[in-house]
């Protein structure tokens, strides 16, 4: 724990450090801080008090901790290079942002998770609306107002929780095992589920995140894509390892996979549609955290991969929009350097499952877990983001300038290949022929339905805030109702 500890506090230190100066040099030592503890500490550690009992916050370094502390510096040093010519509070704020979700991923204590969630968000928001543009400061607007509620909704459950178990530690709820059928326990742990959800981006009061993602910097895009919004499922991963509500994670993970997809498949600006895939994305992150056992496991690499495909295509799109000075699919097609039509490539490859990149490995070791229907919705939702990211194929055909791919691009490549050469090794499903046999059956299947809609144009509804924050606590009440029914 104390290495773990010390790469959390460097990370932050030198995060406060970098705004009042020197962003760049402290966002590197930060990095190379961060890989320093997690050699040290890796692979793992169990559970430990910080500030011994009754009011220490527990801290466990498992699994899932160590894959997020691979990722997340990774990321980081993508972001940092594509950035390097930000300001110094710029560079400062993201390394405080990633020290922030770096602790939450340890934790284990409902009140600590509180707070490191709401400070990711407020610095979310200011690194948004970072460049003043309107679009990107409304989104941002809207982001803080809902997360702002999520985390009120959140706090409310706390507060029901706590009277009802008398502990904060989702270790010792744990060992309890509560019955869910007691009325006031079951309305906080709606809660808890509702605000971390909220915090998510969850399907369909989660609507604040396409925009936020899609307008915002392209850094601050690849950020919150890959790093950030892990956040809200790490927090809810965390409350099913604690409390029985698997069902209900793995039903929120469906409607998320789906109403993300759906979204994505008509929408024209390619930011805002890879933010759309991020929605759906999740889903499978859910469902298989919902699951539980080794479909947890899968839904951890999956984790993983996400952030590293969906960290290359932001870079790519952001580095598309700065290169052309357009944004949609349209106005994009046949006219990127063939540098960023790599980049758009490998990770369209990688998202779509195509072997043996870190998509397949991922999507393999996660269907490992699942039962035959639960494969079968996975591979429903699968046939969906082959369709969706069909619409990228005319912007391969590189017609621009002869410019390669930045250093950022290049290491997130790189490091999709070294993941998917890893599953082929040590996740058996990737080396089973039947698997490689659906996948190709899974990507002309999309492409097929990709024929039949893209002529379609259905107007979906868009965000209106007073009809978020109404769809949060609707949502609360059915959620109460649903866990009450289960316990």
């Amino acid at each position: 724990m104390t290495a773990a500890l010390a790469g959390v506090l460097l990370y932050l230190g030198l995060g406060v450090a970098g705004i009042l100066g020197a962003g760049r040099l402290a966002a590197l030592l930060a990095m190379i801080g961060a890989w320093g503890s997690l050699l040290s500490w890796a692979p793992g550690f169990s559970v430990e008090v910080l500030g011994g009992s009754p009011w220490g916050i527990p801290l466990a370094g498992d699994t899932l901790a160590v894959a997020f502390w691979a990722l997340a510096p990774l990321v980081h040093a993508a972001v940092w290079w594509h950035e390097r010519h930000r300001s110094t509070t710029f560079h400062g704020l993201v390394t405080l942002l990633v020290g922030t979700c770096l602790a939450a991923v340890l934790s284990r204590d409902l009140f600590n998770l509180y707070v490191l969630l709401d400070l990711g968000s407020l610095l979310s928001v200011v690194l948004i609306s970072y460049d003043r543009k309107p679009r990107a400061t409304w989104a941002a607007l809207r982001y803080l107002l809902l997360s702002a509620l999520g985390m009120l909704v959140y706090l409310l459950g706390i507060g029901l929780v706590y009277g009802e178990l008398g502990t904060l530690s989702l270790v010792r709820i744990a060992e309890i095992a509560p019955n869910l059928s007691h009325p006031p326990l079951a309305v906080g742990v709606s809660l808890l589920v509702m605000g971390a959800a909220v915090k998510a981006g969850v399907f369909l009061f989660g609507l604040w995140l396409p925009p936020a993602h899609g307008h915002a910097p392209t850094g601050v895009s690849v950020i919150l894509s890959s790093v950030v919004a892990k956040m809200g499922v790490v927090a809810l991963a965390r409350l099913a390892e604690a409390f029985p509500i698997g069902l209900i994670l793995a039903v929120l993970g469906l409607f998320t996979g789906l109403g993300g997809m759906i979204y994505a498949l008509w929408e024209p600006d390619l930011k805002v549609f890879l933010a759309f895939s991020t929605v759906s994305q999740l889903g499978y992150m859910l469902i298989g955290f919902g699951v539980g056992g080794a479909a947890a496991f899968g839904a951890t690499l999956f984790l993983i991969a996400h952030g590293l495909y969906k960290g290359l295509l932001f870079l790519a799109a952001g580095a598309a929009i700065e290169e052309r000075g357009e944004r949609t699919f349209d106005q994009l097609a046949g006219n990127l350097s063939w540098g960023v039509a790599l980049g758009l490539a490998v990770g369209s490859w990688a998202i779509v499952g195509l072997p043996p990149l870190a998509g397949f490995a991922a999507k393999g070791a996660l269907s490992a877990g699942l039962s035959p229907l639960a494969k079968g919705l996975i591979v429903a939702l699968s046939v969906g983001t082959a369709a969706a990211f069909s619409k990228v194929l005319p912007l391969l055909r590189s017609r621009g300038p002869k410019r390669g791919a930045e250093a950022g691009v290049v290491g997130l490549i790189l490091a999709l290949s070294a993941f998917g050469a890893w599953g082929f090794f040590f996740v058996p499903t990737v080396r089973n022929p039947w698997e490689w046999a659906i996948v190709g059956a899974t990507l002309v299947a999309g492409y097929g339905v990709h024929r039949i809609v893209r002529s379609a144009s259905p107007v979906l509804p868009r965000l209106k805030l007073a009809n978020g924050m109404v769809a949060v606590l609707l949502a609360v009440a059915a959620l109460a109702a649903g866990t009450l029914l289960l316990g």
